[in-house]
């Protein structure tokens, strides 16, 4: 597992680095509606980043309060833990070699809260911004022939409507932008 998280930080590292070069910012600001992913090959290893705010998968992002709020993280949990659901990725013969989801921030139980104002009536209220992230590792038989993928992260959570894409394939780099009616990636 430890060289799992070398590779990681090695290759998130080259995706922010060439983020940056495109002059984009790596991370977006935590929005209700929207998800980061980024895939990058490094060989024949394909790294998967997922970066979502916990209202998105969860439809909260407090503390576990009851059994409910406990059966939605660990309905999630079997959801991102399954990837083969979540991406297929055309013509590479990718094998899941590892996968790290994160719900740490939700099972916290100390809070950071700060007022932010939500409606119309700008009544405050005390909320916390929380995210998940999954990481997954995939071994390829065939990277060269991997030219497309189908992201099906949005069917599975439909408070996701905009998921922001960013690649680094063959050498070549990219953005997309999914959504309900568009799930498709080409790499080129």
């Amino acid at each position: 597992m430890q060289q799992f998280f070398q590779h990681l930080q090695k290759v998130a590292l080259i995706f922010i680095i060439s983020v940056s070069a495109l002059g984009r910012e790596p991370l977006s600001p935590h929005i209700h509606g929207k998800a980061e992913l980024h895939i990058i090959m490094d060989g024949s290893q394909l790294l998967v980043e997922l970066n979502s705010p916990a209202m998105n998968l969860l439809g909260f992002e407090h503390a576990i309060h009851n059994s409910e709020d406990q059966a939605m993280v660990e309905n999630t949990r079997v959801h991102l833990e399954n990837p083969n659901a979540l991406f297929i990725f055309s013509g590479a013969k990718c094998q899941l070699k590892e996968r790290s989801v994160d719900f740490s921030k939700i099972l916290k139980t100390n809070e950071h809260k700060h007022h932010e104002t939500h409606g119309q009536d700008n009544d405050p209220h005390t909320h916390s911004h929380k995210d998940i992230e999954a990481t997954y590792l995939y071994l390829c038989e065939k990277p060269n022939s991997l030219h497309s993928a189908r992201v099906l992260l949005l069917d599975i959570f439909p408070n996701i409507t905009s998921l922001h894409v960013q690649w680094i394939i063959h050498n070549q780099q990219g953005t997309n932008t999914l959504n309900h009616k568009h799930n498709d990636i080409t790499f080129r």
